[in-house]
């Protein structure tokens, strides 16, 4: 493959193809970048500021920060970067929309009490607002098919705790992020599910959903694995991946090109290098032909790069 498109034309392809109509009407595609500089911000942010213009949630992780061969280290890393109790408050303000009660222009952030300051602004009881807030918050998380069951316990407590503010949702916002991954600190919320290998692709498939229930068009993923396709240890003092590992990490690639269509509203970009692509290196596609099967483009263009292909050469 040597047909490069420039970043921007390739950026105008994706809004359009993509996040303007695909992606935020609910589908969702797995593309891979190569970028031969060695930077790539322009990437990074040119990508994030397409995200913000048109109301998607995006989320950037590493192969040096992220064991990218584990899926729950995947999950984690977005968890990270999302704010859970500002997409509680969000889908929360939905369903009261929804029942046509009127929501007062406030920064949802400053406020301490969400239920408190709508009540206020349409003249009832706060208690009066939640009995009439109970039955959405069953019906789009409790009983949401979308979401994994521990999940939905989960954000379930996020949204009833804008009402009850007492309540402490550290040990919630610990085991989503991975910090504390003891089930026994989520116990008392009725969670028992740990967030493992096995699990984690149901957390990732249930987090987009509900950022999408928040608001948002949907979500971007850039997954940067240029540490991944590094034949020696720079011993650098960041993580090295052994052949194994690189395996590992194809096949989850591999998992989600497949179960792609379980991804709501998810554009997931892989940023790459030549290595990965290189049918002589020793952590190239090569190794795990599943993936380059599914990746490579069978017939294209000799002059003309395609820029909704599944694998793209930036310049």
């Amino acid at each position: 493959m040597t047909n490069r498109i420039p970043l921007d034309k390739w950026l105008g392809h994706i809004e359009k193809e993509y996040l303007d109509s695909f992606i935020k009407e609910g589908g969702s595609a797995v593309k891979f970048t190569i970028v031969d500089e060695k930077n790539p911000l322009p990437l990074v942010s040119k990508l994030q500021d397409s995200c913000n213009r048109h109301n998607f949630f995006f989320a950037s992780m590493d192969a040096i920060n992220s064991r990218v061969y584990m899926p729950q280290d995947i999950f984690f890393s977005l968890a990270r970067q999302i704010d859970w109790q500002k997409l509680a408050r969000r889908v929360v303000l939905d369903m009261l929309r929804s029942r046509d009660f009127r929501i007062p222009d406030f920064d949802i952030m400053e406020s301490k009490n969400i239920i408190e300051t709508v009540a206020k602004a349409n003249n009832i009881e706060a208690n009066t607002l939640f009995y009439e807030l109970r039955p959405l918050i069953e019906k789009k998380t409790v009983k949401n098919p979308y979401l994994v069951k521990a999940f939905r316990v989960a954000m379930t407590h996020f949204c009833i705790a804008e009402k009850y503010r007492s309540q402490d949702k550290q040990p919630l916002l610990e085991w989503l992020r991975g910090t504390n991954t003891r089930i026994t600190n989520v116990k008392p919320f009725q969670i028992h599910t740990p967030i493992n290998r096995t699990t984690a692709r149901y957390f990732i498939e249930s987090a987009v959903h509900w950022i999408r229930l928040a608001g948002y068009s949907g979500t971007v993923i850039l997954l940067d694995n240029n540490r991944v396709t590094l034949a020696k240890n720079p011993k650098d003092g960041s993580r090295f991946y052994t052949r194994a590992m690189v395996m590992d990490h194809y096949e989850l690639l591999r998992e989600f090109i497949d179960d792609v269509n379980r991804l709501s509203g998810t554009l997931l970009v892989t940023l790459t290098n030549n290595e990965f692509i290189d049918i002589d290196a020793p952590k190239g596609w090569a190794i795990y032909p599943a993936l380059r099967t599914r990746v490579m483009d069978d017939v294209r263009d000799k002059i003309i790069a395609n820029p909704v292909a599944s694998l793209v050469r930036l310049s």
